[in-house]
């Protein structure tokens, strides 16, 4: 698909504020998510946008937001795990949830031992079932995660994405999270603009245009949205250009 991106001289960054998805718009994917890396001159440039705007920049992610700190400078929010993890709060330990999955364990790390290339991703609230490296597994991931689900019962949800399955509770999602943002300083009186490429950023790409803003989808898959980047390098190039 053709990149068709906002204009960014047409955004008013006093009355604008941006939220990133980081997976497969801010980085490129990897084969296996612990390789992930952010370009350096974008992590310039987000800083640089997030002085232009006065702080109203913020990254939405799947991932634990500690991941996420790993690679940014840590003066930009990150709403972690679909918004379960929000800055300056902590992600209570819940054993209660942790007991509910945590049986289907040893059986999913044997199904993705079967599987070459597979990955099973252990998450605080959750876990996700990989299959980037051997798309070819794609339809054994899926039925795992959906007896998964069936096991885990009506308070559990499967979170598609790109060759990932995630199994996490019910409630939030990046769309939320971003409403949230929206409601406090400095979000709050301005336009949303949200950049993401996966289905899990379809809320958040919604809540953008409910509210006001706009929504951009990135990469290949037919997202709704106003605007469409290429991927992770179109927008540091879109980003370095509008901030020169």
């Amino acid at each position: 698909m053709k990149d068709n991106a906002p204009v960014f001289d047409a955004l008013d960054l006093d009355r604008h504020a941006f939220f990133f998805d980081f997976d497969g718009t801010l980085a490129e994917f990897t084969d296996d998510p612990a390789d992930v890396a952010l370009d350096a001159r974008l992590g310039l440039d987000l800083m640089r946008l997030l002085r232009r705007t006065g702080g109203a920049v913020a990254i939405l992610t799947g991932r634990h937001r500690a991941e996420i700190l790993s690679h940014i400078d840590p003066a930009i929010p990150v709403a972690g795990l679909h918004g379960a993890e929000f800055p300056g709060e902590v992600l209570a330990h819940d054993p209660a949830r942790r007991a509910q999955f945590s049986p289907l364990l040893p059986g999913l790390s044997a199904l993705v031992a079967a599987f070459p290339g597979t990955l099973l991703e252990e998450k605080d609230a959750g876990f996700a079932l990989h299959w980037r490296r051997a798309p070819q597994h794609e339809q054994a991931m899926i039925a795992a995660a959906e007896r998964a689900l069936t096991e885990l019962g009506p308070d559990w949800v499967i979170q598609h994405g790109k060759f990932v399955a995630e199994l996490r509770q019910s409630g939030g999602d990046k769309g939320s999270a971003l409403r949230r943002f929206m409601a406090e300083p400095p979000f709050a009186g301005r336009l949303p603009v949200a950049f993401g490429d996966d289905l899990n950023d379809m809320p958040m790409l919604a809540a953008a245009r409910e509210l006001g803003g706009l929504a951009v989808a990135m990469g290949e898959r037919d997202l709704p949205a106003d605007h469409r980047l290429s991927g992770p390098r179109a927008l540091a190039e879109w980003l370095e250009r509008g901030l020169a």
